[in-house]
């Protein structure tokens, strides 16, 4: 679904269609499914270091708010995350286990969690660039 190898890449530089390309399936990997850049990079079987930058690219496009397709998108999430939550905590007033409650704790929690760090990594960097 996602490999680029299929156009047979080989390194060196990449197309602006092929990068836009790459670019949407790193954002989608990273920022809406969580994964690592190793584990994009595996996926999509490209380089590393090629999704760091994209990884960097995207950031900065969101703190510029450049791209308004991904910002969004990434507004989508929150709003799918907020809902998810709500939708939990509403699970929470029901009669159920400690462990079932546990979970649910657990997963909004998280949710919680992945919403405060993007946004204190946009933040952060946003700081650094200006600073720097």
């Amino acid at each position: 679904m996602y490999s680029m190898s299929n156009e047979e890449k080989i390194g060196g530089p990449y197309t602006k269609q092929q990068q836009e390309t790459r670019r949407n399936q790193v954002f989608e990997l990273h920022f809406q499914q969580g994964y690592s850049a190793v584990s994009i990079a595996k996926t999509l079987d490209v380089n590393r270091n090629t999704v760091n930058k994209d990884i960097e690219f995207l950031h900065s496009e969101l703190r510029n708010d450049k791209s308004p397709n991904h910002k969004n998108q990434l507004d989508k999430q929150v709003v799918r995350l907020d809902y998810q939550k709500t939708r939990l905590q509403k699970q929470l007033d029901k009669d159920i286990s400690m462990k079932e409650r546990l979970q649910i704790e657990k997963i909004i929690s998280d949710a919680d969690l992945r919403i405060a760090a993007f946004f204190v990594k946009l933040v952060t960097t946003r700081r650094h660039n200006y600073l720097g």
